[in-house]
């Protein structure tokens, strides 16, 4: 009896560890823990580690959706005096054309901000790419006529130990528009994101010196195709050397800056009007700039900034002009018209000097609604705009000296519900004037065609613009 009970109690030990065996295999094995993306706090709000790196990443971006109603003036007249016996008689005329239209254009962004600290302190590269669409042919200043679909990059740079490489804001720029809004502001200023090598030093107490060499066909349409389809032929040479002193400080900051840029690569082997060398008179242009900027009270910003350049006007902001009646008066495909060109060397290869003034005040009446105005003057001195000897025909010779104004202003305000969305309703006007005077001579044949003339050209947009943009 003892050992039959032995027995069923051995057997249900084992039946009871197999079971316990069997239930042991069906449980789940224990996964690998998961690599979770963690917060970097080194430098700001939204960075984040790259699993498995040590480098902080952040992610960002924006939507914008504009909305332009403008009203686009163009006006002009000539004067024309003809002094020779026989001649025509006198001419006064000109015209005065308006439109209104409207347009609308979009734009995204992505911006990347990857960071990494190193023995040589923090390693940097950021990248904004920017898509935009809209109608080219409504918009007063854009060239073409197709639907404005493009994908650009406004930046893309690497900074390591002081240096700057790749596509990023010029050492000249200080103000560069700030307070004006919208995806197409107004002209007139200094503002470029050029390919460029810089090294910044650090001096402490907020001062720090900047040297770079850019790449000057960000600023400059000084290069062009004369035709003679030459390797080489009006292409850079040396890049603009630009430098600058920087103070940055609790109640602001300020700048001055220079720049260097190159015209002898551009315009020594042009050929001239008659059959001769175009001649270039100086080898070099220049620019600088001096600006500051107040913060008061967490509240208020105010910026002021002045540049003068000789042989640099694109570091002035005037490639943005077009057209001129006084070139229409000629018939020679070859005439050289330099207005509204930015190019920084006139007609008889002398450089072209000009300057500007501007600056913007923002102001937050509460944490969420701000008012600003901002605005720019810029005047070139006189300049021969405009020479041929077809002039006519083939037996005159003409030429204008020109002077250019341009400003531009706006006033906007903005409201900021909620973080990250913005509405903004603005108004601006861009205004471009061209005054000239010039000389015909025709003393061929037999009547005396020679004369004067002056006039002038004027175009002006009156823009107002409603803004959406959510930032992320």
């Amino acid at each position: 009896m003892k050992t039959v009970i032995k027995n069923v109690l051995l057997g249900s030990v084992a039946g009871l560890a197999m079971v316990g065996t069997a239930a042991a295999a069906d449980l789940p094995v224990k996964a690998k823990a998961a690599e979770y993306v963690k917060i970097c706090s080194t430098y700001g709000a939204g960075y984040y580690y790259i699993p498995g790196t040590d480098t902080c990443l952040k992610i960002g971006g924006y939507v914008t959706a504009d909305f332009y109603v403008q009203g686009v003036t163009d006006k002009g007249h000539i004067d024309v005096d003809h002094f020779g016996p026989g001649g025509p008689s006198d001419l006064d005329f000109g015209f005065d054309d308006s439109d209104t239209q409207s347009y609308f254009k979009t734009r995204t962004a992505i911006q990347l901000d990857a960071r990494t600290q190193t023995e040589y302190g923090t390693l940097r590269s950021y990248t904004e790419v920017r898509w935009t669409y809209g109608n080219a042919d409504a918009d007063a200043y854009a060239d073409g006529n197709e639907d404005v679909n493009v994908l650009r990059i406004k930046y893309a740079y690497i900074q390591f130990a002081g240096f700057t490489f790749g596509k990023a804001t010029s050492a000249f720029d200080f103000w560069a528009g700030d307070f004006y809004e919208g995806i197409d502001p107004g002209f007139f200023y200094s503002d470029a994101t050029p390919n460029q090598i810089a090294y910044t030093a650090d001096f402490g107490n907020g001062f720090s010196a900047t040297i770079s060499i850019e790449d000057a066909y960000e600023r400059s349409q000084d290069f062009f195709d004369d035709g003679s389809n030459v390797f080489g032929e009006n292409r850079q040479e040396v890049p603009d050397i630009v430098a600058n002193i920087t103070y940055e400080g609790s109640w602001g900051a300020a700048k001055i800056a220079g720049a260097l840029h190159d015209l002898n690569a551009q315009y020594d082997t042009i050929d001239g009007f008659d059959d001769g060398d175009f001649d270039l008179n100086d080898d070099w242009g220049w620019a600088v700039l001096a600006g500051i900027r107040f913060d008061i009270a967490e509240t208020t910003t105010i910026y002021v900034e002045g540049a003068y350049a000789d042989g640099a006007l694109g570091y002035l902001g005037f490639g943005a002009t077009n057209g001129t009646l006084a070139a229409g008066l000629s018939s020679d495909e070859n005439a050289f018209d330099t207005f509204g060109t930015g190019a920084s060397v006139d007609a008889v290869g002398d450089s072209i000097s000009g300057w500007y003034v501007g600056g913007g005040i923002r102001h937050f009446w509460t944490p969420t609604v701000f008012t600003s105005a901002v605005g720019s003057y810029g005047e070139t001195d006189k300049y021969t705009a405009f020479i041929a000897d077809n002039f006519r025909g083939d037996d005159g010779f003409a030429i204008t000296e020109g002077k250019t104004k341009v400003y531009s202003l706006a006033a906007n305000i903005g409201w900021r519900p909620v973080k990250g969305l913005q509405f903004v309703l603005q108004y601006d006007r861009v205004y471009e004037e061209f005054d000239f005077n010039g000389d015909f001579f025709d003393d061929i044949g037999p009547i005396n065609d020679d004369a004067v003339f002056s006039g002038n050209e004027k175009t002006y947009t009156d823009r107002f613009m409603f803004e959406a943009k959510r930032s992320f």
